[in-house]
Order: structure tokens, then C-alpha cells, then sequence
């Protein structure tokens, strides 16, 4: 008695159905999985000499030139120099967008490259990659804000001890979480590299219209009330009341609105991301 070619192939190599895929993909845990993808990202960036010249280098530049460039001015026309905390920390804040800003490029460009559907293998749920690539971006800012601190410090810096350092850095890594959240979602929804770079003249605009860079009396009294509502004023805010050990609620409240604003906002719209995407990252 023989046995035919097709049953002895199907008795040895068992039909696995999408339903089993599945379940193999969903016996991943979630956090497992957010892990993985954004560790792919982290040893990639890592090996980089571009990203980490952006991550690292930029910022340190950044303190330095504009304690160089403009220290001398503001002490001319205030009677008092820039303060080296306040310069640190607005640049440690359109640093770390910036930086988000180029994730997103390279997000876009991985899109077109299909490196998503490459991935749509890989276990998990596919909210994770997404959550993993926040991750990512979110070290990658808090990375950038520490480098700049760095050099504030060697400025002279002043942050109230280590309870207001502590606190600043509290405020910064909450900063670099809407960035990494702002950046995934641009990453998600344009369609080219250079539309997520069509963000940056809004960072620029945010980061010379506030009160670091010098007092908001020094402005034109038309740009004042833009001074005043700054994204980089509101952080500025939070960290003097944290090195004077105060808690002024309108300034939580900028803060809040400011930042939670755009991790609420990006969230949804990560999440409707995943959810209408048949792939993993």
C-alpha cells in the first residue's frame, strides 16, 4: 500500500492558519514587544556618527554660541547677562523638537522604503512598534536636554541644588515625551521628508520669542503677549519656580497645556495609526 506524494507532504508539513498566527503574535507580551522595537532603533541611532553629532554635538554648540553671540548684547541693553540656566534649557527644548523633527523624516523615508511591511512579522501588537519608535525618540530628547544642561553647568548654571535639578530634569524628560510623541506622529502622517521639516520655522519661532533668551519688557510691545505664551516661556517658568522651591499654578497650567496637549494629540492620532494599519511598525 503506497501513500500519495501530496498526503505524505501535508502529514509532515502542517497547514498553519492566519487564526495561529495570530495567537502566536498576540502570546508576545505588549511591553516585550515595544522593547524590541525600540531597541532596533537605539543600536541603530548608536552606530551613527550623524545622530549622535545631532543628539550630543548641535546642543553643545548651540549653549556656547548663544552665550557668545548674544551675552553681550542682552547685558548691554537689560544691564544684566543672560541667565546660562535659562539659555540651557531653551535649548535643550528646540533641541530635542529639532531632533524629533528629523526622526520623522526618517520614519517617512522608511515608509517608502517599505521597511514597515519587512517588519510586519515580527510578534507583537502592532501598537507596540509604534510605542517602541515614541520610546526611542523620547531617550533620544532627554539625551539632548542633558547635554545641553552639561554646558550650562560649566556656564555657570544655577538650579536651585539637587531638588531643583531634580525637578528640572523631571520637567525636561516631560518635555522630551511630547517630543518623541510629536515627532512618531509627523513620522506617521506626512507623506515626505521635507513636510516634516516644514515644522521648523515654528521652532525657530519658539525658540527666540521667550523669556530666556532675554526679559519680555526687552520686546516689541506687539510680541509680548507671543513671548508670554511661548512654549519655551512655559518651561522656563516651571524650572525658576522649581530652583526657588515655589508652585505657581498658572505656570503648571501653560506647562500642561503646552505639553500635554501635544502628547494627548498625538496619542490619538498614533492610535488611530495603528489601528487602521495591517502591519507591526
Amino acid at each position: 500500500m503506497s501513500t500519495s506524494p501530496n498526503s505524505s507532504q501535508g502529514a509532515l508539513t502542517p497547514a498553519v492558519s492566519p487564526a495561529s498566527a495570530s495567537a502566536t503574535r498576540s502570546s508576545v507580551s505588549w511591553f516585550t514587544s515595544m522593547r524590541v522595537h525600540a531597541g532596533r532603533l537605539l543600536r541603530r541611532w548608536s552606530r551613527s556618527s550623524t545622530m549622535i553629532t545631532s543628539t550630543v554635538g548641535m546642543p553643545i554648540v548651540m549653549v556656547a554660541a548663544i552665550n557668545i553671540m548674544f551675552g553681550g548684547m542682552v547685558k548691554e541693553f537689560s544691564g544684566s547677562g543672560m541667565n546660562p540656566a535659562h539659555v540651557a534649557v531653551m535649548v535643550a527644548v528646540s533641541m530635542a523638537f529639532t531632533g524629533a523633527i528629523m526622526g520623522a523624516g526618517s520614519t517617512v523615508q522608511e515608509r517608502q522604503e517599505g521597511l514597515p511591511d519587512r517588519l510586519a512579522t515580527m510578534p507583537g501588537r502592532q501598537s507596540a512598534s509604534l510605542a517602541g519608535r515614541v520610546v526611542a525618540e523620547s531617550l533620544r530628547a532627554l539625551i539632548t536636554s542633558a547635554a545641553a544642561l552639561g554646558v550650562g553647568f560649566a556656564y555657570g548654571a544655577d538650579f536651585g541644588g539637587v531638588a531643583g535639578f531634580a525637578w528640572t530634569v523631571l520637567i525636561l524628560a516631560l518635555v522630551a515625551y511630547a517630543a518623541g510623541s510629536i515627532g512618531s506622529m509627523l513620522g506617521y502622517t506626512v507623506e515626505s521628508p521635507q513636510g516634516a521639516l516644514s515644522f521648523s520655522p515654528l521652532i525657530m519661532a519658539a525658540m527666540f520669542f521667550n523669556t530666556a533668551v532675554m526679559p519680555r519688557e526687552m520686546y516689541a510691545p506687539a510680541l509680548r503677549p507671543v513671548v508670554s505664551a511661548s512654549p519655551v516661556t512655559a518651561v522656563t517658568q516651571m524650572v525658576t519656580d522649581a530652583r526657588n522651591g515655589v508652585l505657581d499654578v498658572g505656570h503648571l497650567l501653560v506647562f500642561t497645556a503646552w505639553f500635554g496637549g501635544m502628547v494627548i494629540i498625538a496619542s490619538l492620532v498614533l492610535a488611530r495609526v495603528a489601528s487602521r494599519r495591517p502591519v507591526n511598525s
